[in-house]
């Protein structure tokens, strides 16, 4: 068995590298989101929930792919961030309040330290709602996480409690 758990380490691994390459390659060099012009000053937002309120207006004029790509592509791109990170650090932690905690404040971390890096950069922009909207998606993969932990450690308990059958005869 623990061969097994090596093995599906080493592949989550993986797949959290590959897809830590497609997040920057997104974040930074998208050709489809505007990725590749630089502006000429830096260009920010510090008032919460101002583009996010923008983005739900243009869903009341009709304009869902904006919607779309802003709103929801800014949550569901970190549900992966979240369930990855939470599953790479699971054997830290016992407690799955201490597991959450970790992940949140790594995800913060992060977020904030790719949003300075756009700033910086002058390539985005600066936005506390896209800080907002990533760690929302990475707090459902942390929660997906913890709840297949759940399970699989109530699945484990039932498996150790289960009494040994008694032959007849």
């Amino acid at each position: 068995m623990d061969i097994n758990r090596k093995k599906r380490n080493r592949l989550y691994v993986i797949v959290f590298i590959v897809y830590m390459v497609f997040l920057m390659y997104f974040l930074f060099f998208g050709d489809l989101f505007g990725r590749t012009v630089v502006y000429e000053d830096y260009r920010y937002n510090l008032e919460p929930f101002k583009e996010i309120r923008r983005f739900c207006t243009t869903v009341k004029e009709k304009d869902y792919i904006m919607f779309l790509i802003n709103i929801v592509g800014n949550v569901a791109l970190f549900i992966p961030f979240g369930y990855l990170f939470s599953t790479l650090n699971e054997k830290r932690f016992r407690k799955r309040v201490l597991s959450f905690i970790f992940a949140f404040f790594w995800t913060v971390v992060f977020c904030l330290a790719v949003e300075t890096c756009q700033l910086v950069s002058k390539v985005g922009v600066f936005d506390i709602d896209d800080i907002i909207l990533n760690v929302s998606g990475s707090v459902i993969g942390i929660t997906a996480y913890l709840v297949v932990r759940m399970m699989r450690e109530a699945s484990a308990r039932r498996i150790y409690e289960r009494k040994p059958v008694r032959s007849r005869g």
